[in-house]
């Protein structure tokens, strides 16, 4: 399969071949210049590469303005050198009047390129990350699966006649502990706790990493009556000495918030983002 170039790298190869057309060609008019017009191009040069040097920062007003500033002192010194002088203006001389122009938009098309591009890996970088399905730390299945199989299990629930409940694990003092703990130990927490609650759970219930705070959902097969069971098993496993003893050299307490709540066709439809909401909006209450 042949990969097509995108508008980015088009607009940077087209910007980098003008750029080097523009420096080789400045180069060699300084370098076949005769003694009496090497410092003037060499100075042009050099006002050349600072033009350039702007517009690489991304401050192409600048770029422009200095190039333009540039060509109009060259102009006013070669019609003075001209009419007080008389001096010869050679075909040569011409040439600064376009050169640091060139360069600039050479440098803002390149630079232009190369933001596009940047946009462009970030776009596909959303897209990419939107169609991945596991959480990569903790191994679960994240938010975008946790949705789609609300509704495929509320939907076979309906038909059978069973009941199905959504349970959210999430961290207290979650902030504190992010403080106390580094990066690689919050991580391993959040690993634990993952491991932990989908111990705790049956087979036929699936657990969920939510987000990268070490939220976890469950779905579970039951009502919200025997969803009571598995918040004790959840609570008893997560809140024991035990449970994450190896994780720091200091005792670190590790706490939970847990909610719970049956699914209800009349109330939540198929919107499982709304029901997800409700139950976070229950996690208040476990004080």
């Amino acid at each position: 399969m042949v990969k097509r170039r995108t508008t980015g790298y088009l607009l940077q190869d087209i910007g980098l071949v003008a750029l080097l057309a523009g420096i080789g060609g400045a180069a060699m008019l300084v370098g076949s210049a005769d003694s009496s017009l090497r410092t003037e191009f060499t100075v042009m040069l050099m006002g050349t590469f600072l033009s350039i040097l702007f517009a690489g920062f991304q401050l192409s007003s600048f770029g422009v303005v200095t190039a333009a500033l540039e060509i109009l002192l060259y102009t006013t010194y070669k019609l003075y050198g001209l009419y007080a002088h008389s001096r010869d203006i050679t075909a040569a001389c011409y040439a600064w009047l376009v050169l640091p122009l060139l360069c600039v938009a050479a440098m803002s098309v390149f630079v232009y390129g190369c933001r596009q591009t940047e946009l462009e890996n970030e776009v596909l970088k959303e897209q990419v990350e939107e169609l991945v399905m596991v959480n990569p730390l903790t191994g679960l299945y994240n938010l975008r699966s946790l949705y789609i199989d609300l509704r495929m299990q509320s939907a076979y629930a309906e038909r059978n006649h069973m009941a199905i409940s959504l349970m959210i694990v999430k961290l207290r003092y979650e902030q504190e502990l992010r403080k106390i703990l580094s990066g690689k130990r919050y991580e391993y927490l959040i690993q634990k706790l993952a491991e932990l609650v989908t111990d705790a759970v049956r087979v036929e219930d699936r657990t969920y990493t939510l987000d990268n705070s070490g939220t976890v959902g469950v779905i579970l097969t039951c009502g919200q009556e025997q969803s009571g069971l598995v918040s004790k098993r959840i609570r008893a496993a997560v809140e024991t000495k035990e449970a994450f003893a190896d994780m720091s050299d200091r005792a670190v307490r590790v706490e939970i918030k847990l909610a719970c709540l049956q699914y209800d066709k009349e109330r939540y439809g198929m919107d499982m983002i709304l029901f997800k909401q409700k139950v976070e909006n229950e996690l208040q209450y476990d004080v």
